[in-house]
């Protein structure tokens, strides 16, 4: 069994511990530093910023700076700044980052001292012969609490690390989310215009074939129900694209954190033509494995779960020691002074089972760290994946399918013979299905797009963010 040092050798250690208090309690950040070195990462991916509303009068000033967002139109950045002045989950993230200070400062801080006091009286036969009372008072330190003071709190200064990682992760997601929400949301505006549009040529249709069949132009009543059928269906079309333009704007408010507080505003942009070229997606592999920062959280957590199995190796044998000086007095004026220790026997408990979980903590998350990388590599590559198709179906339809389309819409217009009125409707129709499959193609290759950036760890630098995706209306 391994013997207890020498008291010099323990005073040194119990001295430098507390110097060693001293220099680091002058070191432990802020809260306001550790909100800005968390902006700091966020800003390195993109150009979102955020403050932490902890008081009234925050609050009130984050909702006051809302009304000039709205103005006018809100462009996507736009949704994104009022998200990180309103949304309650950005401060979520920063009160958990603030407990997560906490514990860095109570890692930091040295065990207070036990006040020990007692009074025994003299008893029995031969108590003539002894003093009427004695009292002791002394004073006890948990040495092993300064012993292991550096230990843990280099293990709370990893773990406030990859909370710093980790908030500045969240906060990023939900711009994103923000974005793809926006982007929806733009999509179903464009998709409702075009159906209205559809519906009026579905109806133009049907008015033009009444007329047919009054005068005997060779429709049947058929022909007219038929068309009845195809303006209820425009109709309907209608209807579900309202609903569905008002479920995606209700959505984004809840994102950006104002449904039921600021209901009028409006959109100010449309979607955004290809870009000319696309990400070349070996090079983004390798950068998302440094640059993401749930990658680099989840690295921080196995160093921290390392630190954590070094100090219980380290102090295994040491599981208590306290030391201290005592003074004891007697009812005669005599005084006894010296030192006092207690130190636990590590006879049955040698820190088996903190080892075991220590070991298999570590464990975990290296285990958690590779599960990791297997996410970012299928999550590149099926994103990638969603962009080159949707890439290919944008191209197809812009320069293909929509200039056909416009081509025989323009031969029926410009000879009456080879078409009728209610022919041209049809066309018309057919136009419109086909420029809304079109407005879907390309909301699904910018949500592909910024999907990609997302996962690459470079949502802003790589096109997922906002003023990639905007154009004017």
């Amino acid at each position: 069994m391994t013997s207890l040092p020498p008291p010099r050798t323990v005073g040194s250690a119990v001295a430098a511990a507390l110097l060693c208090t001293l220099l680091v309690a002058c070191t432990t950040p802020s809260s306001r530093e550790t909100v800005a070195s968390t902006a700091q990462l966020v800003a390195e991916q993109s150009g979102t910023a955020f403050q932490w509303r902890h008081t009234a009068v925050a609050d009130a000033e984050a909702l006051r700076s809302i009304d000039p967002l709205l103005a006018g139109g809100i462009t996507a950045q736009k949704a994104i700044a009022i998200a990180c002045l309103a949304s309650p989950e950005v401060q979520l993230a920063l009160e958990r980052l603030e407990i997560s200070r906490s514990e860095l400062v109570a890692a930091s801080t040295p065990p207070n001292p036990l006040l020990v006091a007692g009074a025994r009286e003299s008893g029995g036969s031969l108590a003539a012969f002894y003093p009427g009372r004695t009292v002791s008072v002394g004073v006890l330190q948990n040495v092993l609490g300064l012993l292991n003071l550096p230990s843990r709190r280099r293990i709370a200064q990893r773990e406030l690390s990859r909370m710093r990682l980790e908030t500045a992760d969240r906060i990023i997601g939900l711009a994103a989310e923000v974005n793809q929400a926006y982007l929806e949301y733009v999509a179903a505006q464009r998709v409702l215009v075009l159906r209205e549009h559809a519906v009026a040529a579905a109806r133009v249709a049907h008015d033009t074939m009444v007329v047919g069949v009054a005068n005997g132009k060779g429709y049947t009543t058929l022909d007219l129900a038929l068309e009845r059928n195809a303006v209820f269906a425009a109709e309907s079309g209608v209807i579900r694209a309202r609903l569905d333009a008002n479920t995606l704007r209700a959505k984004l408010a809840q994102l950006m954190g104002i449904a039921g507080l600021r209901d009028s505003w409006q959109t100010s942009e449309e979607l955004k033509p290809l870009p000319p070229a696309e990400l070349d997606l070996t090079q983004l592999e390798a950068r998302a494995l440094e640059r993401r920062l749930d990658m680099r959280a989840a690295r921080e957590a196995v160093l921290a779960r390392l630190k954590s199995l070094s100090t219980q190796r380290n102090f295994r044998w040491l599981g208590g020691l306290e030391l201290g000086a005592f003074r004891e007095s007697t009812s005669g004026g005599t005084t006894f002074t010296g030192p006092n220790g207690m130190v636990e026997l590590p006879v049955f408990d040698q820190r088996q089972s903190q080892l075991l979980a220590a070991d298999s903590e570590l464990r975990s998350a290296q285990r958690r760290l590779e599960a990791l990388v297997l996410v970012v590599r299928t999550d590149l590559r099926t994103h990638g994946a969603e962009v080159a198709a949707t890439r290919a179906l944008n191209e197809q339809y812009r320069d293909q399918v929509l200039p056909n389309l416009r081509q025989i819409q323009a031969q029926l217009d410009g000879a009456a013979d080879q078409g009728t009125s209610v022919d041209r409707m049809h066309q018309r129709l057919s136009a419109l299905a086909s420029e809304e499959e079109a407005v879907g193609f390309l909301r699904d290759y910018w949500r592909a797009r910024s999907a990609l950036a997302r996962a690459a760890g470079d949502w802003g630098g790589l096109g997922g963010d906002a003023a990639t995706m905007a154009a004017s209306p």
